[in-house]
């Protein structure tokens, strides 16, 4: 089967994992912490799982090395920030997943083009883009609902820095990969995911070349600015559902 843009397969893709959070959630609630934890390990270890069978499906596929890197955030969220936050209880994981990765995951099932250019969504790589995605979501949401972190102003300002740092970071990781003509989409600080608003707000910039590095830092300042109020917003829902439960 070949997937479409918002048809009815694309609408039951953004709507399953607020379903399925939502039964799993309500289920689990009522279970004790160490089954609830045993359920939020499992859900990690399948993005782990999965990440590494897209890894070297792609490898055999003879993708480019960029693409076999996960260091784009979603790929990120898979093996390192949502999992890491599950089994250590890191708060700062924790609230990168929550305030990053949740919306990103969600976003890219949202704005799937990718499973557009699959023949089919049985494909493997098809089927790890749906699962990784839906479960980044998920996990996400359970640790908001079932493991319950609580976060303050200082510690959010901390976990935002990182990450800008990091941004920036793939400013140049990107454009070492581009000059050597290796596509690189890494937060996709240097070239927009087509087919999303992204493309737009690059639109609005100028591209320069500093120090041999392109860069548009309009594109860049808007992603930042986005990213931040995103973030902002669920770290004061989260805040707010933490006093409510």
């Amino acid at each position: 089967m070949h997937f479409e843009m918002y048809t009815w397969p694309h609408y039951i893709l953004m709507i399953s994992p607020v379903i399925m959070s939502y039964l799993i959630i309500k289920v689990m609630s009522r279970k004790n912490f160490k089954k609830q934890d045993l359920v939020g390990k499992i859900m990690a270890v399948i993005l782990i799982l999965f990440i590494v069978i897209r890894n070297i499906y792609n490898f055999y596929k003879g993708n480019a090395v960029s693409d076999l890197i996960p260091l784009q955030l979603c790929h990120l969220s898979a093996w390192l920030i949502v999992p890491g936050a599950i089994f250590t209880r890191n708060k700062h994981l924790s609230l990168i997943a929550i305030t990053l990765s949740l919306p990103a995951g969600y976003i890219s099932l949202v704005f799937a083009d990718p499973l557009v250019n699959y023949t089919s969504l049985f494909e493997v790589s098809a089927i790890c883009y749906v699962v990784l995605h839906v479960f980044i979501v998920i996990s996400s949401l359970y640790l908001i609902f079932i493991y319950r972190p609580k976060f303050n102003f200082k510690d959010f300002f901390k976990c935002f820095g990182i990450l800008a740092v990091y941004f920036l970071i793939t400013i140049v990781i990107n454009n070492i990969f581009i000059s050597h003509g290796v596509p690189s989409f890494y937060f996709y600080s240097v070239i927009p995911e087509p087919g999303t608003p992204l493309e737009t707000f690059y639109s609005w910039g100028t591209k320069y070349h500093v120090l041999g590095l392109t860069i548009n830092p309009i594109y860049n300042l808007l992603v930042l600015t986005i990213a931040t109020a995103i973030m902002l917003l669920i770290y004061a829902i989260n805040n707010f559902i933490q006093k409510e439960i």
